[in-house]
């Protein structure tokens, strides 16, 4: 296992992503500012202080000046940007990014904070029902936990009251498995949005929650491969999700270190040629060698998952999941394109695996001490 190469090869990628425009989420894109924070994640997590140290001033500027623009076309356009993920999430890669950067919000984004920490939080977690496990609000839970802890830690706002407002709403709605849902049955979407609470409990040391009853609920998902996706070749982010949540402090020895062992393994084999980490190997290949593999996956994973994965799997075959689509780019990313999102979450996942293991390896990453995924 030669994680060393692994950064080198994945440093030359993320390398390849700069222009004199800014930066590329993936080779075909256009230049994005999440690409930027993106970028600055990766760098920060492989140890490239240089590179940070020469461009800091200049990503400073960049990441308060796209944030602020962006606000402005949201308030020209009438877009409610108080509950807008889009911006939300941009809002919060950028003061994680800031940070590695050791830069501040500008004057003109700081009222746009001041703003946001105006807003009602249970109001907010009820309408996103984030306390029903709904899709996506784990996200919105995730964001107002780093606005409000962002305030308090490094601005000295007093927002100790809407923190403890945050944990108690959070703590009081998590279900028989440890995560939020209405769902008794352990699913994908418990663990892969549960997983955004979790970021935050072990950010604020919260050892009283049930992180071995998740813990042991998210290691039933794997498949024999060490992968937690329902498809095949695992997802940069149902992967990091499940396994960050296995490799936490918080969680004793359930027996996870087998599973852990074969998902380093797997996700270092999965390494594009161009050094960069992709969302799966395996879903664009050509129809009938697609469905053999995603037989081939069902097989593998667990038999009470078996026929919803398929259900999944079904419908990722129709022709409008050829691409992945998001809002960090106009141009769709195919499922085997090398791109920054991906190889930060691919390289996070080998260094959390290497500190649960204590591998020497762990010591060639630095973590970024921030609440939340930057």
């Amino acid at each position: 296992m030669n994680v060393l190469d692994i950064i080198h090869k994945a440093d030359k990628y993320i390398d390849s992503l700069e222009t004199s425009e800014g930066f590329k989420l993936f080779e075909r894109s256009e230049i994005s500012p999440f690409a930027r924070c993106f970028v600055i994640f990766n760098k920060s997590l492989i140890k490239k202080n240089d590179w940070l140290k020469i461009r800091e001033q200049q990503l400073i500027n960049d990441l308060n000046l796209d944030l602020y623009n962006i606000y402005q076309k949201m308030i020209i356009n009438n877009i409610d940007w108080r509950s807008n993920k889009f911006f939300l999430q941009l809002f919060s890669f950028t003061l994680s990014s800031l940070n590695i950067l050791n830069g501040q919000l500008n004057d003109q984004n700081m009222e746009i904070l001041k703003k946001i920490l105006d807003i009602d939080l249970k109001k907010v977690f009820r309408e996103k029902q984030v306390h029903q496990g709904a899709a996506k609000s784990g996200n919105y839970s995730m964001f107002f936990a780093i606005f409000n802890i962002y305030a308090n830690n490094y601005l000295k706002i007093d927002r100790s009251k809407q923190i403890h407002e945050w944990i108690e709403f959070n703590c009081s709605s998590i279900n028989s498995n440890g995560f939020w849902g209405k769902e008794n049955k352990m699913d994908y979407k418990q663990f892969q949005n549960g997983y955004h609470q979790y970021e935050i409990f072990e950010y604020l040391k919260m050892e009283k929650i049930p992180w071995d009853l998740a813990a042991k609920k998210t290691l039933l998902m794997s498949d024999r491969y060490g992968h937690f996706a329902p498809w095949p070749g695992g997802g940069a982010c149902y992967d990091y999700d499940a396994i960050f949540i296995l490799t936490s402090k918080f969680v004793n020895d359930i027996s996870q270190e087998k599973v852990l062992i074969k998902t380093l393994k797997n996700i270092i084999n999965s390494q594009n040629f161009d050094g960069g980490f992709c969302e799966s190997k395996y879903m664009n290949n050509n129809l009938i060698i697609r469905f053999l593999d995603i037989i081939k996956h069902i097989i593998s994973q667990p038999r009470n998952f078996r026929f919803r994965s398929l259900f999944i799997n079904l419908n990722l075959l129709r022709n409008k999941h050829r691409n992945i689509i998001t809002h960090w780019t106009k141009k769709h990313r195919k499922w085997d394109d090398s791109n920054a999102w991906d190889t930060f979450f691919r390289l996070s996942t080998i260094y959390r695996i290497c500190n649960r293991l204590n591998f020497k390896e762990k010591d060639l990453f630095k973590i970024n001490n921030f609440p939340g995924i930057g």
